[in-house]
């Protein structure tokens, strides 16, 4: 059984080590095909998403933001399911990882989904970005702005019907979980 370049650069990712510092420095924003090399990593993890690869995907997706903003335009498959893949994991803590996803160009702001948001749940979320609102320093503007943003959401009915929402979410970009996340 022959191993495809996007598995391996994953498998390399979650042994850790050298083999991850090998993997990432061939996924890294600016790298030579690492756009190519992290869309197809981004597709083997969402369809083979672990309940430890929740760092796997918060780093992916900060590589795939940086090269989104570096170039200031558009929106790449791999953005989108990266996302769907971080949310999967349900931390509020990463509503600002995902905050940045969503503003790295004007094609991300449209396609990004406040639901994907809510999966840690709404008040958490919420909780998350006020707490570093409050706290200042350079996040406290930009957690005000995903604050008001979220409230949009709301007010335009986005986080009615979640299950099924999460449901198309999870077939739309290949999210599939192998063990509890």
């Amino acid at each position: 059984m022959t191993i495809s370049l996007p598995q391996s650069l994953l498998e390399r990712l979650r042994a850790g080590g050298e083999a991850a510092d090998d993997a990432r420095a061939r996924l890294v924003a600016g790298a030579q095909r690492s756009d190519e090399f992290r869309e197809q990593v981004a597709g083997a993890l969402a369809a083979d998403l672990r309940p430890f690869d929740r760092p796997i995907a918060r780093w992916l997706l900060e590589q795939e933001t940086v090269a989104h903003e570096a170039r200031g335009a558009g929106a790449s498959e791999a953005l989108f399911v990266l996302v769907a893949a971080l949310a999967r994991f349900g931390q509020p803590s990463d509503a600002m990882a995902l905050w940045r996803a969503r503003q790295a160009t004007a094609e991300t702001r449209v396609g990004v989904d406040a639901e994907q948001f809510a999966r840690a749940g709404l008040g958490a979320t919420r909780a998350s970005l006020a707490d570093l609102a409050r706290v200042g320093g350079p996040d406290a503007t930009v957690a005000r702005e995903a604050l008001d943003w979220l409230d949009e959401a709301q007010a335009t009915g986005a986080f009615d019907d979640l299950p099924t929402y999460f449901a198309w979410s999870d077939a739309r970009y290949g999210v599939h979980i192998n063990g509890p996340t």
